[in-house]
């Protein structure tokens, strides 16, 4: 049982001190090295055992940490490492434990591994590779071991499919992580450039090793001036073919180029590469792409599909001029290391990139300290809703509120101020993430009034939706103190009275919030299309006998709470 020597050192050094953490680490020591035992009946019960332990949830950190340090070894067996990747999957995540000292050796000794013909050595292999490049200083170094098993003419052709994924799979950390990134790399001389570039024509292992190189070299941005130079030197001279092109697709990576992505309700419908200063003309197009600039900051557009000349933000959100709530996202992409990591970046997962975009955009509006535009106001519902909700907060706090055109088209609750709209779109879909900004907004009087193109206030609606959707931890008290309030959510100047208002809104909320009645209690439900649309449901005391009987029932409540 190999599992044995691997299990009990791994597994004895995560349990804190103390008796009962002392018997629950050897009995987990034992029933993992019992799961590889030769008794069938002892590998049931260790598995029957490790199974209950699983379904605790307040060991489920401790679980996990140690299936998933046993899982980096690669002497466990196949058997052992499909149960408790099984049950890893049950138990909470874990942030990975350091990496630590790794000798040249151990890293060697990784290659190997990858390769071994045992499938459960190649499965821990492939896990402690996973944790390897978690550690930025490690990724250059298995890069380059990769890279010379793979050149190695003496490494059998179907030993090179597992070498070549590791291969990239670090290439993509070391191109997107940004810390990888920084680590000071050795220095490559001319001698060894030319060394790759007489290579490049062959057609062998040697020919797409120096691909390889001289890819990765160009992803070294103090590289590039220097060997876009000597690929265009020989490029001029070459009279290979096979050596040509590979040069031109070399040089090709050093042209500026842009990509504009079209997003749409959250997704990204498309993208469109441009090369900078090098016009572009789709098909159907009327009109050609075309950007003579760009930096990290602004883009300059000199003709575009549905863009006007002039300049736009790079790396941010600015709405589709034709198509309400889209919007448009350039991303420079002005060096070869960019233009290589921009594919693998595409593969985040979609939400996580909006949630990054939608950061970086609401960011830059807040350190403008500006009145957003009625069509930025309209992109929000395309943005991250965790993200608006954040910015939703500081914003109210930051600028003033401000009218929008009256004539124009409507919107949800009218025509509301530019407040109005950013509150609309909590009350659709904001998180607790608004709030206290959003109640200490409403406590300064922060927010313009109804006005009859915008009878709803939806400062107040928002919070409330926000209470029974996503409610903040002061919620309850939030809502307790409103209670008294007769103030309307709508303010409808043909009948005043039909209006749902504010404090019985609020104690109905409460109220269900501890699993009790709104109309026993004296609560009158007060119907309107808005507040149904996100199932807010609005109320009106039937008297002040109902406020009272509210505010009694709370203080209770309040001392039962207090009582131990």
């Amino acid at each position: 049982m190999r599992f044995l020597a691997v299990a009990l050192p791994l597994l004895f050094a995560s349990v804190p001190n103390g008796g009962e953490a002392d018997a629950l680490r050897g009995e987990v020591a034992r029933l993992m090295v019992e799961l590889d035992s030769d008794e069938f009946d002892l590998r049931v019960q260790a598995a029957k055992r490790l199974e209950e332990l699983v379904g605790e949830p307040e060991l489920g950190p401790f679980l996990a940490k140690e299936f998933q340090r046993a899982l980096l070894s690669t002497d466990v067996s196949f058997e052992v490492r499909r149960r408790l990747e099984r049950w890893r999957h049950r138990l909470p995540a874990v942030p990975p434990e350091p990496v630590g000292k790794v000798s040249p050796a151990d890293l060697d000794k990784l290659v190997r591994q990858l390769n071994d013909d045992c499938h459960a050595v190649r499965m821990g292999a492939a896990e402690r590779l996973d944790w390897m490049l978690g550690d930025a200083k490690l990724v250059y170094p298995l890069m380059e071991r990769f890279k010379r098993y793979l050149a190695d003419e003496r490494s059998a052709s179907t030993s090179r499919h597992p070498i070549d994924a590791a291969w990239r799979k670090a290439r993509q950390v070391w191109l997107t992580n940004e810390e990888a990134g920084k680590i000071i790399l050795p220095k490559v001389s001319d001698r060894q450039i030319e060394g790759w570039l007489d290579n490049l024509s062959g057609s062998g292992r040697s020919g797409k090793a120096a691909e390889r190189e001289l890819s990765d070299l160009l992803a070294r941005d103090d590289y590039v001036p220097l060997l876009k130079r000597m690929l265009g030197e020989r490029l001029a001279r070459s009279k290979n073919d096979d050596e040509s092109e590979r040069l031109r697709a070399l040089l090709d990576w050093t042209k500026p180029a842009m990509v504009a992505e079209y997003w749409h309700r959250r997704r990204n419908l498309g993208q469109q590469h441009l090369l900078i200063g090098v016009p572009s003309l789709g098909a159907n197009a009327i009109r050609p792409s075309y950007f003579d600039r760009i930096d990290d900051r602004d883009a300059h557009c000199v003709s575009g599909q549905n863009l006007s000349p002039g300049d736009y933000p790079v790396g941010v959100a600015f709405p589709h001029p034709n198509v309400e709530g889209a919007f448009f996202h350039l991303i420079n992409l002005s060096t070869p290391r960019r233009r290589m990591a921009y594919p693998y970046r595409m593969e985040i997962d979609e939400s996580k990139r909006l949630a990054a975009i939608s950061r970086r955009t609401l960011q830059r509006i807040l350190s403008e300290r500006r009145r957003m535009l009625e069509s930025e106001l309209v992109m929000l519902e395309g943005l991250d809703a965790s993200e608006v909700s954040r910015f939703a907060g500081k914003y109210f706090l930051l600028v003033e509120d401000g009218s929008t055109v009256a004539t124009g088209p409507p919107r949800w609750g009218g025509r509301p101020s530019r407040f109005g709209m950013i509150c609309a779109r909590l009350a659709i879909d904001g998180t607790k993430e608004s709030m206290p900004g959003l109640a200490e907004a409403i406590a300064k009087d922060r927010f313009m009034p109804p006005t009859p193109y915008a009878q709803y206030k939806l400062h107040l609606i928002a919070a409330l939706s926000i209470a029974v959707r996503d409610p903040w931890p002061t919620a309850d008290r939030w809502l307790a103190d409103c209670i008294e309030s007769d103030e309307p959510l709508r303010v409808i100047e043909d009948d005043f009275s039909k209006s749902a208002r504010l404090g019985a809104t609020a104690a109905a909320i409460l109220l269900r919030r501890h699993d009790q009645s709104p109309r026993r209690l004296g609560l009158s439900p007060a119907a309107d299309p808005l507040l149904n649309q996100i199932q807010l449901k609005g109320y009106r005391f039937s008297g002040e006998e109902g406020k009272k009987k509210v505010q009694a029932w709370w203080k209770d409540e309040k001392d039962k709470q207090k009582t131990p």
